[in-house]
């Protein structure tokens, strides 16, 4: 087996590089950047096998899969960027029992990018990151997609797998074959102990964030020209996530079906009682890729896009998913909400019941608001004869508190809109976004309890947000 003689060479190099290391604070050298391998280009077991730590103000390659094993820590400094290597699928994998602290800061984020120049940089250009834990999933011991060779799965929910905030991760995502990908982040049965903010996933090539079981909780997240689904949840994760933001780039997405939310349960729709997947959502916004849904009728990629992009609903539930998503905001896809009952599932049982819910919620500008089964159920043509009874109706129901908005404009958004879309996010004066309802007992004491619809308050702006200072929504051409 593999181990990391060669890396753990360079943790001493950088060590040797900072200033104190010689014990002499009298005398101090100011560090040199340098650039430094990790790991050796091949995808067999190449291991970190002690503590190590990634150091500012240096730069790391990220060469082949990457393994931090059981019992092994990896430090990444605030301000460190790490480039994953094309030709070798740079890959870091976390595996059960193993632990990365990557806290940067506002200031200085940690960025996980392309090693191509600026300008070259495309969805895919890397594996991306891979944090796997001993929480419970609804499968069992399981190994996670993409060809790496690690499982995950436990009976500790409160498994803990590290940080990861205020980092940044572009251009990774590999679709290694149908239903076998490697996201821009991927979590495998990560456990509660586990802590996440503020991360960003720009151009993955597959998911920007996909959960595989696990109880992990995370607050702060974005995703931005996504190539398939954006906040993807199966196999029984049941974690919290709020304050968060998807935008569509028009020109990119998947040839099957893009979405802002795809939850299942797992593939066959199966579970014991109980452990169905059924994470909760609040305050996230998806901006999709319809601009003006009077005009939207190319239904094989929108606005130029030269991918056969078929972008499909902001809100995509089957396969028995109980997920919640509470004061959210959804504007211009070209379906708003499908709850399907695919697979022999009891999907809209589960939302007459109250166990699968979308409370408080908003849809404005959509091509079309609602469908009962997957939109691309006849080929490359929509599924015009399934007119989403179901879902109008329990969308509409009483108590639901959700609204709709036959255009943007109706949610009075403003503000400069991202370099992937041209429609404003933040609330503007007099939005009907800035007052909503706080009461279902779904939503528990872990989250913040504000009263507004969407990942922004209406005290924010373009100027000034929660993503300031760490989010670049121009990573093609950063120099780095």
């Amino acid at each position: 087996m593999k181990t990391n003689r060669l890396f753990t060479g360079i943790a001493l190099v950088a060590c040797a590089l900072l200033a104190g290391c010689d014990g002499d604070d009298n005398n101090e050298t100011p560090v040199v950047p340098q650039t430094f391998d990790l790991g050796d280009g091949s995808k067999e077991n190449f291991e970190i096998t002690v503590n190590t730590t990634l150091s500012y103000p240096n730069t790391y390659n990220l060469r082949g899969f990457v393994y931090v094993p059981n019992g092994v820590t990896l430090t990444i400094e605030p301000g460190v960027i790490i480039k994953g290597e094309k030709s070798t699928c740079g890959t870091l994998i976390v595996e059960r029992g193993g632990k990365i602290i990557a806290q940067g800061t506002r200031e200085r984020p940690i960025v996980f990018t392309s090693a191509r120049a600026p300008g070259q940089r495309a969805a895919g250009d890397w594996g991306g990151i891979i944090l796997l834990g001993k929480a419970p999933n609804n499968m069992g011991e399981q190994t996670i997609e993409g060809g790496v060779r690690s499982n995950h799965g436990g009976s500790d929910p409160a498994d803990n797998s590290g940080v990861l905030s205020y980092v940044r991760v572009e251009f990774a995502g590999v679709e290694y074959s149908p239903d076998n990908e490697i996201n821009g982040i991927t979590f495998g049965s990560v456990g509660s102990g586990t802590t996440l903010d503020h991360l960003q996933v720009s151009r993955s090539g597959d998911d920007a964030f996909e959960w595989f079981g696990g109880t992990v909780n995370a607050r702060y997240l974005v995703a931005d020209g996504s190539w398939d689904d954006d906040f993807d949840t199966d196999n029984g994760f049941s974690g919290k996530i709020q304050f968060a933001i998807a935008v569509r780039d028009p020109r990119v997405g998947d040839k099957s079906a893009s979405n802002g939310f795809e939850s299942d349960n797992n593939a066959n729709a199966s579970s014991t009682p109980g452990n169905f997947t059924r994470p909760v959502f609040a305050n996230v916004t998806l901006v999709g890729p319809v601009a003006d849904p009077a005009t939207y009728t190319d239904q094989a990629g929108v606005n130029g896009s030269s991918t056969g992009a078929r972008f499909q609903a902001a809100f995509h539930l089957r396969r028995n998913t109980q997920l919640s998503v509470f004061n959210s905001l959804a504007v211009a896809y070209p379906i708003g909400l499908i709850i399907e009952n695919d697979k022999g599932s009891t999907t809209r049982q589960w939302a007459t019941d109250g166990l699968l819910n979308v409370t408080n919620c908003a849809f404005a500008g959509m091509y079309k608001n609602f469908q009962d089964a997957q939109a691309w159920a006849n080929g490359s043509q929509w599924n015009d004869e399934d007119p989403g009874t179901f879902a109008s109706e329990y969308f509409s129901r009483a108590g639901g508190g959700n609204s709709l908005f036959a255009s943007i404009a109706g949610a009075k958004l403003s503000g400069t809109p991202f370099t992937t879309s041209s429609i404003a996010v933040f609330p503007a004066t007099g939005s009907p976004l800035g007052a909503a309802a706080w009461t279902n007992s779904l939503v528990s004491s872990w989250f913040e309890k504000v009263s507004y619809i969407g990942a922004f308050s209406p005290t924010e702006s373009a100027a000034s947000n929660w993503m300031t200072g760490w989010c670049n929504f121009d990573p093609q051409n950063t120099v780095y």
